[in-house]
């Protein structure tokens, strides 16, 4: 039983523009593989630079020093697994899941996000092997196991499981929208147009600070993409007045909400003096961390939370925060910070759980890949891309009459990805340092 460090480098196929600036030429990260007693189970480590209080030389620098305790603490948890399973219940649920995930938290001194949900990442898809049920299935099945504690909705508990007992809640594919980066409205079109041949009907477009060019975007996409709906992500550069002059402007356009309009600082303060002719706002930065998310939950004009694991903890707290929104009204949207396949595959799968809570058949930010030049690609991928018809797919595809997964699998029963290390361009932390 052992873990493993493997470094990754994927280039962006074009410069991508936001608010902040650009992003950068590539984005890196950390593949976690733990070597286990039946098999291997990943997680994916990869802050973002500009938006992440830790570096990736931090990461690495702290999961090397603690790597022996995070293996003693792995090998404690194999140790003491249940000697029979029970029929009626699974031994990896959410409690248990809390629990593991926060010891193996405690191995690493910091409190680093992008290692928290590298770590969880990693202790799921060792789970998902271990109950022999997909990913999926078992993080929707711990909201379901914590929403009855949480929830205190009209919805009742029989009609929760009536819920995701449901047929049409089996069809795991969450749709997606597309990611527009600044640029000008000709060019936004292009892009728009593009997304919409493919079946996306929501795009979150990135924004600036003048509101008349924002304005100018938004119309030339809608009067030529009628069905298009829109999202639009300032990335908290708005000043706190200068939306009042436009709110009438912004409101006739099929806006599903504006996310973090301003700094974190001024943004509760900036939602509650909205009118009803403003689009409904979302938290992004305002609710990194648990307590701000909490602080905010209920609060008036605050309809969403756009939450990055990768900057805010792991799926345990994940799962909490959906079940916590949802009995405040509000809902939770997932987004990736650019990260790289197992990442989004978790993304996903934390999406799907959100829709199935609030019953919504909602996009989310999981089309980061198509910025990326990955070359990690598991064979299937060449065959089987994860988008499909303006969705993600969370299912095994059949080709060649075998199953096959749209990303790096967490499945013993489908592929592992010890060959996956041999033949990709990844790099061995440990190599690297000697």
């Amino acid at each position: 039983m052992s873990l493993h460090f493997y470094t990754y480098n994927s280039p962006f196929t074009s410069e991508f523009i936001q608010a902040k600036g650009s992003m950068g030429s590539s984005r890196e990260g950390i593949l976690i593989e733990w070597k286990h007693s039946t098999g291997s189970a990943w997680g994916e480590c990869a802050p973002l630079p500009g938006f992440s209080s830790e570096s990736l030389k931090d990461c690495k620098n702290l999961l090397v020093s603690h790597k022996e305790q995070l293996e003693e603490q792995l090998h404690l948890l194999q140790a003491h697994l249940p000697q029979k399973k029970s029929d009626s219940r699974l031994f990896f649920d959410y409690t248990y899941a809390q629990r593991a995930t926060d010891l193996l938290y405690s191995c690493i001194p910091t409190n680093f996000p992008s290692i928290q949900f590298a770590l969880s990442m990693m202790l799921y898809d060792w789970g998902s092997q271990r109950e022999n049920r997909p990913l999926y299935y078992l993080v929707r099945d711990h909201a379901y196991e914590l929403a009855p504690v949480y929830s205190a909705t009209t919805q009742t508990s029989s009609q929760m499981v009536d819920s995701f007992s449901s047929e049409k809640n089996h069809d795991a594919q969450i749709p997606i929208n597309a990611l527009l980066p600044i640029a000008s409205p000709e060019e936004s079109l292009k892009l728009a147009q593009k997304a919409w041949s493919e079946g996306v009907t929501t795009i979150k477009m990135k924004v600036g600070t003048e509101h008349q060019e924002n304005l100018n975007r938004v119309a030339i996409i809608q009067d030529n993409l009628p069905g298009m709906k829109f999202r639009l992500d300032p990335n908290g550069k708005w000043e706190s007045e200068s939306l009042k002059p436009y709110q009438k402007d912004y409101h006739r356009f099929a806006i599903e909400y504006i996310e973090q309009a301003v700094a974190p600082t001024t943004f509760t303060s900036f939602c509650l003096e909205l009118t009803s002719e403003a689009p409904a706002m979302a938290a992004d930065e305002s609710s990194v961390d648990f307590s701000s998310f909490t602080s905010l939950l209920g609060q008036e004009n605050i309809s969403y939370f756009v939450l990055k694991p990768t900057l805010s903890g792991g799926i345990p707290e994940m799962i909490q925060r959906c079940v916590l929104a949802l009995e405040k009204g509000q809902t939770c949207i997932f987004s990736s910070a650019f990260d790289g396949i197992i990442a989004r595959y978790t993304l996903a799968t934390l999406a799907w759980m959100s829709n199935q809570l609030t019953g919504y058949h909602l996009a989310h930010g999981l089309d980061t890949g198509r910025w990326l030049i990955e070359d990690y690609l598991s064979p299937e991928r060449s065959l089987v891309p994860e988008i499909q018809q303006g969705s993600y797919s969370l299912h095994a595809t059949y080709f060649d009459h075998h199953p096959h997964s749209t990303s790096p699998e967490y499945s013993n029963t489908v592929q592992h990805l010890g060959l996956f290390i041999a033949r990709n361009r990844l790099t061995p932390i440990i190599e690297q340092q000697g």
